[in-house]
């Protein structure tokens, strides 16, 4: 059983911070060109598919978009906690396979955001991780989709127009 004195945030060192600006700018620069090339935000509704690892965007129940997603991980809203995919058991295997890079990349520069499978977090830090991860893996873009007790982000590998 997991104590929730193990929940403390990891320390952001200045290479962290370095790394988190790049990555940052990285992915406005991936969501601005997926705006302007299939306006992301003017969808009527989504829908993800785990299984197949498909993001899907509609219109008038009419498929617009699909996007092969990867998982990054997840904010509860309930323990207030992120949590990386890679540590998700719930989380199938095959949207969850490019983020061991990051872990990896935590590991060798020592950056223990990107190695702690948990820890206390809010949305920015959700949205943190998830630009260091675009910009790790070199991703297409990224989107949030919030559910009833979390927050899940998920990167674009593949985006089929």
């Amino acid at each position: 059983m997991e104590k929730i004195s193990e929940w403390v945030q990891p320390i952001k060192t200045n290479e962290f911070e370095s790394l988190s600006k790049k990555a940052y700018t990285y992915m406005f620069e991936q969501q601005e060109i997926v705006q302007q090339k299939y306006g992301l935000t003017g969808y009527e509704s989504w829908y993800y598919d785990q299984g197949a690892g498909v993001l899907t965007f509609s219109d008038n129940g009419m498929v617009k978009l699909k996007i092969d997603y990867e998982e990054v991980g997840t904010i509860s809203k309930i323990s207030n906690t992120w949590l990386w995919s890679w540590a998700n058991p719930h989380i199938d295997e095959k949207v969850k396979m490019a983020i061991l890079a990051v872990k990896e990349y935590g590991i060798e520069n020592n950056i223990k955001a990107l190695t702690k499978e948990k820890w206390y977090a809010d949305e920015y830090d959700g949205w943190e991780m998830t630009a260091i991860a675009a910009y790790l893996i070199k991703a297409k873009g990224a989107y949030r989709v919030p559910l009833e007790n979390t927050i899940s982000f998920m990167l674009f590998k593949n985006i089929i127009d």
